[in-house]
């Protein structure tokens, strides 16, 4: 029991919630209390002033049957009263008996005047009904004492109210003040164990917000709000001492942050430059000099290994004269390949004199190299300079692959430029002189034979005119450049020229805006363009002329130019004349086919159908 005890004394001290609660509970007890008494109360003496009200009508109604008695004509009426007054006494007794202890002066008293009704005054009630004189005077007589006897009853019944009314009163009173007294202790009990510990914690919060970290809270009991206020002087100790390491954390995170943006900056100027259309090895080494400016490196060269083969030769660096042959005086190719191997960070804290790290360049036994870098004052390389050295070495083998590659498709586009100029020279200027050479021999001949010259000589004529023009032809064709407007300004300054030359305006429809051509098939259609219209300028005589360019719905393109000129016959085309020729060749290097429909009188209409590079290889 005592420990019970002990650990409810020691429940009380270490909870507020619980005295809190204890308080509320009794609250709540007495204030339930004092519901229950009213409510009892209240019901006991519910009917006593109806109780008071019949007990009235009972002495009216008794001195009614006397009176009634009195008058022989009202004999049975009398009785009819008498009845009632007895249903009323009967109804009054049960009321009493329902309300009231057994031996209470109330129960006695109504029994006694049952009693009374039953015994004396009912019998002679019912014998003066009957016409007995003396009956009648004897009820003339009691009646009065009767009525008295409940009188008597109503006063005790009043008596009884009144006792259960002061009660009550008295109850409530003292109810009432022990709600006042445990309201005021819970008042109390809040204001000094929960108002005043708030106040404080919320203001030394307030202090700690705005940078006072001496403050502490002094309510330290055992219950809630005391362990709340040792865990906020732990916090606030805590927060104190990370305080005073703040501002150098902030600076270190900020030189960190700005050393770090300082790298992105660098990396970011460095993947432009190198990223550029018209790279040079120049330009690689202006970019590492910005980088060991930047870092605070030494010299820097690039070596490179031509398809695996050692010793690897320099291909730009910022060493001099003199620090180049000591270096690779001392040094062999085959070491710096395998140093490159090792990270950076591993490299720099190996012990070589000058100090010095690898980078390696190349992905590929086509191009693989190195990137020495030499450290300043024999200082290892921090982490953070080796990962942007790393991604340096990335972006220089990349530049050094793409200026590869260019220069590979620079040397097959001259190759395939070559191509096709001894093609064309072959399909034309040189079948005009092998031309010209038979006419000169039988020039030759005649001349021997006294034969007609002059129509030789004609025909050497104009086939030398014909070598001039398709020579001037194939110069401006090898002039034809389609610039960084594109394809359809080519080809609008191609129809301005051609509108010049045949002194009509030639009609143009195209809907190729949306069709991705290559570079190659774009020179070729508007080449063909060229030839075509070049023939209608020299052999046509036409007076009107179209070039019509369409798409259709699977990326096919469809180059017709038509105009209304004399045509040809297929079957009787001339000699020495190449230019449908020429036209079906650049047809089969697109892939395409090459439709001619011309008739003599009936004009002439081409048609290049084929399908660009870039849809035969990607499915629509």
């Amino acid at each position: 029991m005592k420990r019970l005890f002990a650990t409810i004394l020691q429940t009380l001290r270490n909870s507020i919630l619980v005295r809190l609660g204890l308080t509320m509970g009794a609250l709540a007890l007495l204030s339930f209390a004092s519901i229950v008494m009213s409510t009892v109360i209240a019901e006991d003496i519910s009917g006593k002033a109806s109780a008071i009200n019949i007990s009235g009508s009972l002495r009216m109604m008794s001195f009614r049957a006397l009176s009634e008695l009195q008058q022989p004509a009202l004999r049975q009426q009398a009785l009819a009263t008498t009845r009632q007054f007895e249903k009323r006494l009967r109804g009054l007794e049960r009321f009493i008996v329902s309300k009231s202890a057994p031996d209470s002066p109330p129960a006695t008293g109504i029994a006694a005047i049952l009693d009374t009704w039953k015994g004396h005054i009912q019998p002679l009630a019912e014998q003066s009904a009957a016409g007995s004189l003396p009956a009648l005077r004897l009820l003339e007589r009691d009646i009065p004492d009767f009525v008295e006897d409940i009188n008597a009853v109503v006063l005790l019944i009043e008596q009884d109210l009144e006792e259960k009314v002061r009660w009550l009163r008295l109850t409530q009173l003292v109810l009432l003040g022990c709600i006042i007294l445990v309201s005021l202790l819970t008042g109390w009990m809040l204001r000094q164990q929960v108002i005043c510990p708030l106040a404080q914690l919320l203001q030394a919060a307030q202090a700690v917000s705005q940078g006072s970290f001496a403050v502490r809270v002094a309510h330290l009991s055992d219950d809630e709000l005391g362990q709340l206020g040792r865990a906020f002087n732990s916090m606030v100790e805590e927060i104190a001492g990370m305080y005073g390491h703040l501002e150098e954390k902030v600076a270190d995170k900020t030189r960190e942050l700005t050393r770090t943006n300082e790298s992105l900056e660098l990396l970011y100027r460095i993947s432009q430059r190198l990223s550029a259309s018209d790279l040079t090895l120049d330009n690689i080494q202006d970019v590492l000099r910005d980088i060991e400016d930047a870092l605070e490196l030494g010299h820097s060269m690039i070596c490179i290994s031509e398809n695996g083969q050692l010793p690897a030769h320099p291909v730009i660096g910022t060493l001099s004269e003199d620090e180049l042959q000591g270096f690779c005086g001392q040094q062999d190719c085959g070491r710096c390949f395998a140093r490159s191997d090792t990270a950076l960070s591993d490299q720099s804290e190996q012990s070589t004199t000058p100090a010095m790290i690898v980078v390696p360049i190349g992905d590929s036994e086509q191009l693989r190299g190195v990137m020495p870098i030499f450290l300043r004052d024999d200082r290892s390389l921090p982490r953070d300079k080796a990962r942007i050295i790393e991604t340096v070495g990335h972006h220089v083998t990349n530049a050094l692959a793409n200026m590869r590659r260019a220069g590979e498709k620079h040397r097959l586009a001259v190759l395939e430029e070559r191509s096709v100029i001894a093609r064309e020279l072959h399909d034309s200027i040189a079948q005009s002189l092998s031309y010209l050479k038979i006419q000169v021999t039988r020039l030759d001949k005649s001349l021997d034979n006294d034969g007609d010259t002059r129509a030789i000589a004609n025909e050497l004529r104009d086939g030398l005119n014909t070598a001039y023009r398709e020579l001037r032809e194939l110069i401006t064709t090898f002039r034809l450049r389609i610039d960084e407007r594109g394809f359809n300004a080519a080809l609008h300054e191609t129809i301005t020229e051609f509108s010049a030359k045949l002194g009509f305006a030639l009609t143009l429809d195209s809907t190729l805006s949306g069709i991705v051509l290559s570079g190659n098939e774009e020179m070729h259609v508007i080449r063909i363009i060229r030839e075509a219209l070049s023939n209608i300028e020299r052999h046509a005589e036409a007076s009107a002329a179209a070039v019509h360019i369409s798409v259709d719905a699977r990326h096919a393109v469809s180059v017709r130019i038509s105009d209304n000129g004399k045509g040809f016959d297929r079957g009787r085309q001339p000699a020495n004349h190449f230019g449908l020729g020429i036209m079906a060749d650049r047809s089969q290097i697109l892939a395409g086919r090459l439709e001619i429909d011309s008739a003599a009188g009936a004009g002439t209409t081409i048609t290049l159908h084929f399908l660009p590079q870039k849809y035969q290889q990607t499915p629509t």
